[in-house]
């Protein structure tokens, strides 16, 4: 009797331990084991914090918010200026001030700057931000105006070329003096006053691309890797997935920063 029972016993627990085997056609799930911020969704919230050591222009503040969705798709904020009105003035630029501003003014307060590229690599979410993302607005308000470069070949008498170029102000020559004294020199020699700010936008920084047509933003070109934008944020969760920690890289100027879920 003891051999019986012993025996089915052995049967019912071979029997089990097969079941778990042939479980699924494979090995048993035990549940997820990736670590946090090993996937893009991990990273899908709102986040609020600050820059360390580090203070944006001009109200000295150092907020940093990030908005992301599963897919990566969100916006970056800086500062604590209130939300800047849509450009509507193609004769002012856009912000206003911009041309008075001191040191390299990479982002500007009071923008949501689209997020691009983001991924996630070694547990680490980076996030791609483009500063012409600011201008686009203003730029498609612009006017082409067209003006003539022209290139001399070194041969002799072999000539030169003649180019015809497009920009949002002449670009025969200027003076640069905000925040109110500017002007540029027109077709026919004379000098016209100019606001500041465009005179900065157009002939300076040329953040405007423009053809015969129309003139856009100078954006970053669709496929570009995070890590090859102006400005990147390149982050890593803690073990709770509740604060983000990492650098954000303005145009060389890296800035760390933390930030808590909201």
């Amino acid at each position: 009797m003891k051999n019986v029972t012993t025996n089915a016993l052995m049967v019912l627990l071979s029997g089990a331990a097969a079941g778990l085997g042939c479980s699924g056609g494979g090995s048993v799930d035990i549940g997820n084991t990736q670590a946090v911020g090993a996937q893009l969704s991990d990273y899908a919230a709102s986040w609020d914090g600050y820059a360390q050591a580090y203070t944006f222009s001009p109200d000295g503040s150092d907020r940093v918010r990030l908005t992301i969705d599963a897919s990566g798709h969100g916006n970056l904020q800086i500062g604590n200026a209130a939300l800047l009105p849509t450009p509507t003035d193609p004769n002012v630029g856009f912000p206003t001030g911009i041309s008075s501003s001191t040191g390299n003014v990479v982002l500007v307060e009071g923008f949501l700057y689209p997020t691009y590229a983001a991924q996630v690599q070694a547990d680490r979410v980076q996030v791609g931000i483009d500063p012409g993302d600011l201008e686009a607005t203003w730029c498609t308000l612009q006017t082409p105006i067209a003006s003539t470069s022209t290139s001399v070949s070194r041969l002799p008498d072999a000539g030169g070329t003649t180019t015809t170029i497009y920009n949002c102000l002449p670009n025969l020559g200027f003076t640069f003096g905000p925040p109110s004294n500017c002007s540029v020199v027109v077709p026919g020699g004379q000098s016209d006053p100019v606001d500041c700010d465009k005179l900065y936008l157009c002939d300076q920084a040329f953040v405007c691309d423009c053809t015969a047509s129309a003139c856009t933003t100078r954006n970053v070109a669709t496929g570009t890797p995070a890590n090859q934008y102006p400005v990147e944020l390149d982050a890593a969760l803690d073990a709770t997935g509740t604060t983000l920690t990492g650098t954000l890289n303005l145009a060389g100027t890296r800035v760390t920063v933390v930030l808590t879920k909201q």
